[in-house]
């Protein structure tokens, strides 16, 4: 086996930081869509439901109509 060359050396560990960036930030860009899409929309619903279920009160007798 030959031995790489230091220029060499340096361009593959500029290369593996460019493509780890790549990758990096793809990953934190859909990490923060979901944590957009969970702040945005998810918890105003929850708190919709929680409070439409905390007016009405428990109930224990659900109507059936058949």
């Amino acid at each position: 086996m030959r031995q790489r060359s230091m220029v060499m050396n340096i361009l593959m560990v500029i290369g593996f930081f460019f493509v780890g960036s790549i990758i990096l930030s793809i990953v934190l860009g859909l990490l923060g869509g979901l944590l957009w899409f969970a702040i945005k929309i998810m918890i105003p619903v929850a708190i919709a439901v929680w409070l439409v279920r905390m007016i009405s009160g428990p109930s224990n007798n659900r109507r059936r109509y058949y």
